[in-house]
């Protein structure tokens, strides 16, 4: 059975010691907020693209080092 995007995403921010905490979806982009466990803050990312338009596992690891730049 195939995983939604979101849950995808959520196993690979865990592998970066990120914690994905919600989802919030809007026309044009989402917002999404991050817990990272090593500096201990919350980080609220605009993404450029929708959650929902990640369908392989490499877009998803190619959007996660996007997040990860921008903290």
């Amino acid at each position: 059975m195939p995983k939604n995007p979101v849950v995808m995403l959520r196993e690979e921010l865990r592998k970066h010691n990120i914690e994905l905490l919600d989802v919030y979806s809007f026309r044009e982009h989402d917002i999404i907020r991050l817990y990272d466990k090593q500096s201990r803050k919350v980080i609220l990312h605009k993404s450029k693209r929708k959650i929902s338009s990640l369908l392989s596992r490499e877009e998803i690891i190619n959007f996660i080092s996007e997040i990860t730049k921008s903290i």
